[in-house]
């Protein structure tokens, strides 16, 4: 799937590159651009400025796109510090749970905090 993509994009690129070559041949009529904040005038082929126009606005969207893509990153940076952050308390806070009931366990104490030994003479008592 991936390889048909690349291959749908490369004919289009191909098509526009083609498209340009054609239209900048056959448009060799020169205009006259009179740039506004100065004096001077610039003669140039039509092809020559409808291609550059096309050429500085995909700058500028490419420039815009990095910065919104270095916006998003730097959120993701942001999100990822603050998961790393809690999942380092969660480890933290399971392995004292964990400990707890390690100790617990060791000295032979019940969730009623009473040794557990008279816990189960109790409930053999009670059986009888």
């Amino acid at each position: 799937m991936r390889t048909i993509g690349r291959l749908l994009w490369l004919s289009i690129t191909l098509f526009l590159v083609m498209f340009a070559i054609a239209f900048a041949t056959s448009n060799k009529t020169l205009i006259t651009l009179h740039l506004w904040p100065f004096d001077g005038a610039l003669d140039a082929p039509v092809w020559l400025l409808i291609l550059s126009s096309f050429i500085i606005g995909g700058l500028l969207s490419a420039i815009l796109l990095w910065g919104q893509l270095l916006a998003i990153r730097v959120k993701l940076w942001r999100l990822e510090g603050r998961f790393n952050k809690l999942q380092a308390e969660t480890d933290e806070m399971t392995a004292k749970s964990t400990a707890n009931q390690d100790n617990d366990y060791q000295y032979g104490y019940d969730q009623q905090d009473e040794p557990a030994a008279s816990n189960q003479l109790t409930a053999d008592r009670r059986l009888r």
